[in-house]
């Protein structure tokens, strides 16, 4: 055989071994798209700012903004595409230990995907048709701290503009007793010495606290003996507490009993709503 020839049957078997390539890949993604399955994050697939955000293996992708996804892993980069003016936020909707529960994204989920069971997939579909959502403007994320008897923290990360205004007072709002006492202490020493010191020395620590406020709350949970075991998206922290107790019959709220109360949506649409800028 001459060396031309040879060179023709190298390019030909690799030509049909591409196809053949391209073929199987096309298969999976037809199995992916159309047995009905949700996705599941498969083991060892989670990625480090999904792990951040607390998910975890084997949670399983119910839906994206209130729309059941059962399009498969390929195309749900897509889902995360903006158009003009959107914002950078989406909510989605997982499945874990028989409980549904919500979470705000504000970057595509990068970890990889397999396919959950027949039955999960039926379990997960059911509770679905029953999950209420709020606004979409409304959602935020909460981060639940829990420490080994399962006592949990509720944190809410937006900003408190009482931790500028009266930051003593926001301490004691968060019962962060530590930062209140150097608090109190500083306002003492610079008030005896002089008032525009003790002026200048309140404006310096309230502007520290407020822009602070999310590092001291995680620090102090963190202090108290507690780890980050959840992040939940929610329009009040009522929600959060039920759907903690029912991942976990043995959790409870510390200070449940001066949580913020749920706020009356009167008659909620299973529809996000007002997800782009208002026109």
């Amino acid at each position: 055989m001459s060396e031309e020839e040879k060179i023709n049957n190298t390019d030909q078997n690799q030509t049909e071994n591409d196809e053949f390539s391209d073929g199987e890949k096309n298969s999976l993604q037809e199995d992916f798209d159309q047995n009905g399955l949700l996705l599941k994050i498969a083991t060892n697939g989670i990625a480090v700012q999904d792990y951040v955000k607390r998910l975890k293996e084997s949670d399983i992708l119910v839906a994206i903004d209130g729309e059941v996804f059962l399009d498969g892993p390929v195309k749900l980069l897509e889902k995360f595409s903006l158009e003009v003016g959107d914002q950078p936020k989406w909510l989605l909707t997982f499945w874990r230990d028989g409980e549904l529960f919500d979470i705000l994204l504000t970057s595509p989920i990068q970890s990889q995907f397999g396919l959950a069971t027949e039955q999960e997939t039926q379990w997960a579909l059911e509770q679905f048709s029953q999950h209420v959502f709020g606004e979409f403007p409304a959602y935020e994320n909460f981060e639940i701290y829990r420490d080994s008897q399962g006592v949990c923290d509720i944190l809410s990360l937006q900003r408190d503009p009482l931790a500028f205004i009266l930051p003593a007072f926001w301490c004691l709002k968060y019962r962060l007793f530590p930062p209140l006492g150097a608090l109190l202490a500083a306002y003492m020493v610079t008030f005896f010495i002089n008032i525009f010191l003790f002026l200048i020395t309140y404006l310096i620590l309230s502007r520290f606290i407020y822009n602070s406020q999310d590092n001291v709350l995680r620090s102090f949970t963190l202090y108290a003996g507690k780890s980050h075991y959840m992040t939940i998206a929610a329009t009040n922290e009522k929600d959060v507490g039920v759907i903690i107790k029912k991942i976990d019959r043995q959790n409870t709220i510390r200070f449940e009993a001066n949580s913020i109360k749920p706020k009356n949506r009167g008659v909620v649409h299973k529809v996000i709503v007002n997800k782009g800028p208002a026109e």
